[in-house]
């Protein structure tokens, strides 16, 4: 019965949602299951046609990059290969945010571009551009590594991330259309507190819920509760991103719920997607390039990402931030895989009230403000304090629900205090995390 639902999904349902919402999952979906059977050089070949198309499109229709290519004296035709790549600069942040309107090509409209925001790993909020491919690629490249676990597409799994992140906060046709489909049910991941923790077990039961996907320290605080109270529950798999899955998380995980763990890398601005099919090795969607900065193949490097279907927004060698090491391993894969991943560090902030807080939801909550950087830190065991860079469109009313929020998450006892600085530096011992569980 299964394996039928499953079929219609992916091939009646599915695509006709495709149809429907503009976006093209089922399509990639199918291209990635016939990649799978292919050598590692067809892939390579499949790779470097795209982003030969990518270099003349940015070079055609934007300006920023045309004006790169010109002052470097280089023409569309001079990047022929991947180690041609490093002819071209990278690309940070700071360098899309002041030329953002420069990257947006005079066709865009043909891709169905979209805007896309991401928190990071610092607490800074970064705009970009999605197109419909990027986006399709994505979720299927997501149902497909799933498919390589017991999950079946269309079985039920609980979504543990930023939903309900706001008091009110009313979900769209589309996202009620894509939820019904997958099956999901979606919960808040940003408080684990035990009457939380306990709701969900009782959703697990009720429903009988075999996978989970989520917040990895939101995952590791709700199988932690499940130890505690001893609770008989067992599941098939869970899927852990957005944070860095640590030693600890995944043991207690593991061994909660006699399961395994198959952890996700991803960057959302950079259109770099990973699943961690054989432990401890994420392989790399193939919609992306991927190089790092060092010499040193053993060593870890920073990331940078080349998304080859990105066309309505170009982003040649862009930098994620993090740091990995990464390897081709033909018995394994036949793309490029990540061995070794630093960085994606995560804390959990936890207060006297029973409250526990987690990182990544609330990239989601300050993204949606005028804000251009943040930091939250437990001052003592009933204040939060949260540093501010605004813009100069952040208004009164954004403050005021920016602490009724966290009073909801943190608890109705809990102080806000809200300071606001003119930039940021890194903290006395170094870091510059955003989210600590005690002032440094």
């Amino acid at each position: 019965m299964a394996g039928l639902k499953e079929k219609f999904l992916l091939n009646i349902a599915f695509p006709l949602a495709d149809f429907v919402m503009g976006t093209s999952a089922m399509k990639w979906f199918r291209q990635i299951k016939r990649m799978e059977k292919w050598s590692p050089e067809e892939i390579k070949a499949w790779q470097l046609e795209k982003l030969k198309l990518l270099v003349a499109q940015a070079y055609n229709h934007t300006v920023y990059y045309r004006e790169i290519f010109d002052k470097l004296g280089l023409k569309p035709s001079d990047i022929n290969n991947f180690d041609d790549l490093k002819k071209l600069p990278t690309l940070t942040k700071n360098i899309v945010r002041e030329r953002f309107n420069d990257f947006i090509p005079d066709n865009q409209k043909k891709f169905k571009s979209r805007y896309g925001s991401t928190g990071g790993s610092t607490g800074t909020p970064f705009k970009y551009m999605f197109d419909a491919d990027d986006w399709g690629y994505g979720a299927a490249y997501k149902i497909f590594c799933w498919k390589k676990t017991p999950y079946k597409y269309g079985d039920m799994f609980i979504s543990l991330g930023s939903s309900s992140l706001f008091p009110v906060n009313k979900k769209s046709i589309i996202h009620e259309i894509y939820y019904r489909l997958r099956n999901t049910i979606p919960l808040n991941g940003m408080n684990m507190d035990d009457d939380v923790c306990e709701k969900y077990i009782q959703i697990i039961k009720k429903y009988n819920v075999k996978y989970i996907y989520g917040y990895a320290s939101a995952i590791y605080l709700l199988a932690l509760y499940s130890k505690k109270k001893s609770y008989d529950i067992q599941m098939k798999s869970v899927f852990t991103t957005s944070e860095k899955l640590t030693p600890e998380y995944r043991e207690v995980i593991e061994k909660t719920w006699k399961v395994k763990v198959m952890d996700c890398y991803g960057s959302r601005d950079g259109g770099l997607t990973a699943y961690e099919v054989n432990r401890g090795c994420f392989n790399l969607g193939y919609n992306s390039f991927c190089e790092v900065k060092g010499s040193r193949k053993d060593e870890p490097s920073e990331i940078l990402c080349t998304d080859l279907l990105r066309m309505g927004f170009p982003m040649f060698r862009y930098e994620i931030g993090d740091e990995v090491v990464i390897i081709e391993d033909k018995e394994k894969y036949n793309g490029q895989i990540i061995k070794e991943l630093i960085g994606r560090t995560s804390d959990i902030i936890r207060f006297e009230n029973g409250r526990q807080l987690t990182t990544s939801g609330f990239n989601s909550m300050f993204r949606t403000f005028n804000i251009k950087a943040f930091r939250i830190m437990k001052k003592d065991n009933h204040t939060l304090k949260i540093e501010i860079q605004k813009t100069e469109n952040y208004s009164d009313d954004e403050e005021k629900l920016i602490i009724q929020t966290m009073k909801k998450h943190a608890g109705e006892n809990i102080v806000i205090e809200i300071e606001y600085k003119e930039n940021f530096q890194p903290l006395k011992n170094g870091k510059r995390t955003f989210f600590m569980n005690e002032m440094m």
